[in-house]
């Protein structure tokens, strides 16, 4: 098995997954660190046990026999050594957002496939009850869909770094937060066709980690109203302002409705048209016909993001998520900043193949009575 040999570009918190992730994986190492200041990268190739380092990219790439970039940068950071990285035929694991303007996404997306390379752009929604949940799209056992709901809520991060700072960061929770709960969205029920939104800053000034005060430039409140073609809404839902976390998702239909991540539960089916066979009936939000397929969540083994980077590598098969399935996602995100600044509707321009094919009819609400 020929040896997967990675560099690290970023030297933040976010790059300790991929280390700790590469150590469980045989054939598989980083070699090399980059980060803007030497003794960063340094210090990041000492913790992991990596033999060299470097303060640019280029010359890291250049010098180093590399198969593949991670790159953990913040956000405004990411497109120039992507683009570097996919001009020289090297696979890309990208941290999100893709990019901060649309116009660099599309750059990434397109010469990802100019050059036949894996590109592979976070977030990374395949987990085992993810997995299991598309099974349950499906008129059998929730209808036709009339709509959805998903959000990722939280306190705000609790670094007082970029994050804050709309120079650096070139937004807040759209590209930091909402892209998770699109992403969930789009890949669970194919592309949208338009966006409108709403997108403010809700309070500027903030008490941080060890009670730190600082002043914050970017959005930390943010709703979108998603349309897709056959008329169904999804609301999705981001605020840097809860007391708590919340991450759930859920999928409307006329006789039922796919909950994940919801009041305990990893997923959950409410299902008045079909009992589910080896699954646990459960009571949820008070309701009873709902269900936990712990068969289905257990027959899909969880793989994580690195893991599955590499098998795409090694397979030469692009990410299920693909480029151009993430691109329609962060065109709904830089759609809602339109959106928000004009009061009008955006229509999106672009679409992709779901990797899991929905029947059309899921979606046909007028042509019948249901």
């Amino acid at each position: 098995m020929k040896e997967i040999r990675l560099g690290m570009i970023g030297s933040g918190n976010v790059s300790d997954r991929y280390f700790m992730q590469a150590a469980q994986l045989e054939g598989v190492r980083f070699v090399a660190t980059c980060a803007r200041r030497m003794e960063s990268a340094e210090r990041k190739a000492a913790a992991h046990s990596v033999p060299r380092w470097y303060d640019d990219y280029r010359i890291m790439i250049d010098k180093e026999e590399l198969d593949a970039i991670v790159v953990t940068t913040p956000h405004s950071i990411h497109m120039e050594p992507v683009l570097t990285a996919l001009e020289r035929g090297l696979h890309v694991l990208n941290e999100k957002p893709m990019a901060t303007s649309f116009e660099d996404c599309k750059r990434m997306v397109l010469l990802a496939e100019e050059k036949s390379a894996i590109f592979m752009s976070l977030p990374f929604d395949l987990n085992s009850a993810f997995l299991a949940a598309s099974e349950f799209v499906d008129e059998r056992y929730i209808g036709k869909i009339t709509g959805a709901e998903a959000q990722l809520s939280l306190p705000g991060p609790w670094r007082d770094n970029w994050y804050y700072n709309k120079s650096v960061a070139h937004g807040g929770a759209v590209l930091d937060c909402l892209v998770y709960p699109v992403s969930r969205l789009i890949a669970l029920l194919g592309p949208a066709v338009s966006v409108m939104a709403e997108v403010n800053t809700l309070i500027p000034n903030r008490i941080v980690g060890e009670g730190k005060k600082v002043n914050s430039d970017v959005d930390d409140n943010v709703t979108l109203i998603v349309e897709f073609a056959g008329g169904q809404h999804a609301v999705i839902r981001t605020l840097w302002g809860t007391s708590f976390k919340q991450n759930n998702t859920l999928i409307y239909g006329r006789s039922g409705t796919i909950a994940l991540n919801d009041s305990g539960f990893p997923l959950v089916i409410h299902s008045l048209k079909l009992a589910l066979a080896d699954a646990e009936q459960v009571t949820w939000r008070g309701l009873s016909d709902c269900y936990v397929p712990h068969g289905s969540i257990a027959s899909v083994p969880d793989e994580n993001v690195l893991t599955y980077f590499v098998r795409c590598i090694r397979n030469g098969k692009q990410p299920i998520q693909s480029g151009r399935q993430q691109l329609h996602v962060h065109e709904i995100m830089f759609g809602a900043y339109t959106s928000a600044q004009s009061g009008k509707r955006y229509e999106l321009s672009t679409t992709f193949t779901p990797w899991e094919k929905l029947d059309p009819n899921i979606f046909d609400t007028r042509s019948d009575f249901i």
